[in-house]
């Protein structure tokens, strides 16, 4: 029977549906392992425990002149020191001031930042969080972004400078969070609107709208939507593309083996096929056959 060229469904926007719960409130995380690398601040506060010849508790939290107050030895400077920086200092000071004396030390409760939210935002504002919260944690808590802003060029601003720019889909579809940094004091997230978008439909296994850098070809499309189906017709692919004229579609047939040399536009439809459900060099053999069917013809 005749197949129908064209797909009828919708397509949707890649990577959007992470944000479809959208809190109504702003959680501060609070159940974080603290990592030895994190950067004492002001209104930390500090557990100290000692045990052996001297025992005692101490609740110790950071000034803002970055002091600690330490009972029977005096004030401690810690600001910029890290967990891991703070522990060996204060088991030092301990070794050498308390014979016999064994310590402990953890972190209590932790200091809060400000940060904002802005652009395509969902719900754009200013957010006080914990200091442990990264970029990623801050966009899944404030909701994330609306389909009109980027998932591929999130900036990261600190004194108005651009510190850092977050590829949402190197954490989607590669798991790389090395762009997820840690969030500081008055740093603010901006969501610029989404810029150039192709969409794929048919033999591929995530079929939808993925949003491309200027760079990023047809091969790079097909890999954002999870590669090609074993049954797609790799050389008879179809583009759709607003006609330069802008009075309507143009359509390209293309070929799939390269596709990295194929350059989109914005706003492109690939259409892959699915191979013709036809048997080739095949002979039928029906009736009274033992075993009627098909069977592989060749030459003689």
């Amino acid at each position: 029977p005749p197949q129908e060229q064209f797909f009828d469904q919708p397509l949707s926007y890649f990577g959007y549906d992470f944000f479809t719960d959208v809190p109504t409130t702003f959680v501060q995380a609070t159940t974080i392992p603290i990592p030895p690398g994190y950067v004492l601040g002001p209104k930390d506060t500090i557990k100290v425990i000692l045990f052996g010849n001297k025992n005692q508790r101490y609740t110790l939290q950071v000034t803002r002149d970055g002091d600690i107050f330490f009972p029977e030895i005096g004030p401690i400077s810690v600001a910029g020191l890290t967990f891991l920086d703070l522990k060996k200092t204060i088991e030092q000071i301990v070794a050498n001031q308390f014979i016999g004396t064994q310590v402990s030390v953890t972190l209590g409760s932790l200091r809060s930042i400000d940060i904002f939210v802005l652009g395509e935002a969902n719900q754009p504002g200013m957010y006080t969080i914990s200091s442990l919260t990264t970029l990623t944690n801050a966009l899944f808590d404030s909701g994330g972004m609306n389909v009109t802003g980027s998932l591929r060029n999130i900036q990261l601003k600190r004194k108005g400078k651009v510190i850092s720019t977050l590829d949402f889909y190197d954490l989607l579809l590669k798991g790389d969070t090395s762009q997820d940094l840690e969030m500081n004091q008055g740093d603010v997230i901006f969501i610029p609107p989404i810029a150039k978008t192709a969409g794929v439909a048919g033999e591929v296994v995530r079929p939808g709208i993925y949003e491309l850098k200027e760079d990023e070809t047809l091969g790079d499309l097909i890999r954002f939507a999870g590669n090609l189906k074993p049954k797609a017709d790799i050389v008879d692919a179809e583009i759709r593309r607003v006609s330069d004229l802008g009075n309507g579609f143009e359509t390209h047939t293309v070929n799939l083996n390269d596709p990295d040399n194929f350059e989109l536009k914005h706003g492109d439809m690939l259409s892959v096929y699915p191979v013709l459900n036809n048997l080739t060099n095949v002979v039928l053999v029906s009736g009274h056959a033992q075993q009627p069917g098909f069977f592989p013809w060749k030459e003689g």
